[in-house]
């Protein structure tokens, strides 16, 4: 997304069991639905203006093929189509409002069982993200970005016991050029994005789970003619999550989130919720 945006900020962001082994042979669909506020806007870690609203609503269909390996390996094949609605008022409302889809991100992790017992796993997760998205050089905001790039995101479950379990993720991501960037049509230059990201879950039942979950990126400047143009983001985050099955195949899951430090430049984030309907079929 243009200007480092909405859902360019959390690229592939994780929640807690995301990175479980799932059987494989069955198929899961997954619908989400966030709703993210920002009302700060900072520059070299300095908030610079204080009335910088921008909210977005981000829809993401997602498909999930979880396919044996081994007895202990499983390749998960992921389709993910974010869409949505980004809009900007009061000090930064020149920024206008956009609708429509983002970028198409396909992904094949493969999750490997570290130990039968504890269910302790390991993953290599591979995404590919394809520049299917709505774009228009002349919008300031857009969903779609316009240019490739290539995520890698390793993950590790540990349990502790059946009640308790940590799960930390760290990914990179690599940006081609976007070679229509502006209203001149130059060319946009980014260095990889980095982020990781730790949940601890408490499952008081097979059904349920609580946690709580603390992560950070790190996004370059975006440069043109090697001019910055947009001032890159060292934000924290705080992440609380609740996820219960509501039968043996409908799982739903409600966060709560914010922003808890930008470093550098940026919106500031003061609020988000996210919702999650997933179904085994």
């Amino acid at each position: 997304m243009s200007l480092g945006l909405g859902t360019a900020a959390q690229a592939l962001e994780v929640t807690a069991g995301d990175y479980e082994i799932y059987p494989a042979g069955v198929n899961i669909g997954v619908l989400y639905y966030q709703h993210a506020t920002r009302s700060d806007l900072y520059a070299n870690g300095t908030k610079v203006l204080g009335n910088a609203k921008l909210t977005s609503d981000i829809g993401i269909a997602r498909y999930i093929r979880p396919i044996a390996l081994s007895e202990t390996a499983t390749l998960d094949i992921n389709v993910i189509q974010p869409f949505g609605h980004l809009h900007a008022k009061d000090d930064v409302a020149f920024l206008g409002s956009r609708s429509g889809a983002a970028d198409l991100i396909l992904g094949a992790p493969v999750k490997f069982l570290m130990d039968p017992a504890t269910r302790d796993a390991f993953s290599v997760g591979p995404y590919l993200y394809l520049p299917t998205g709505t774009y228009d050089r002349n919008k300031p905001l857009n969903l779609g970005e316009n240019r490739w790039k290539f995520l890698l995101q390793l993950a590790y479950v540990k349990h502790f016991n059946p009640n308790w379990a940590l799960d930390v993720v760290g990914d990179v991501e690599v940006n081609r050029k976007n070679d229509d960037f502006g209203p001149a049509g130059d060319t946009m230059k980014q260095d990889p994005r980095k982020e990781i990201q730790a949940h601890l879950r408490y499952m008081p039942s097979q059904a349920t789970a609580f946690s709580v979950g603390v992560g950070r990126y790190w996004v370059a400047d975006q440069e043109v003619n090697g001019a910055t143009v947009m001032e890159g983001a060292r934000n924290t985050y705080g992440r609380l999550t609740v996820t219960h099955f509501l039968d043996q195949t409908t799982q739903f899951q409600a966060q709560l989130g914010r922003d808890l430090a930008v470093d550098r430049g940026g919106f500031k984030e003061s609020a988000r919720l996210n919702l999650r309907l997933g179904k085994i079929f």
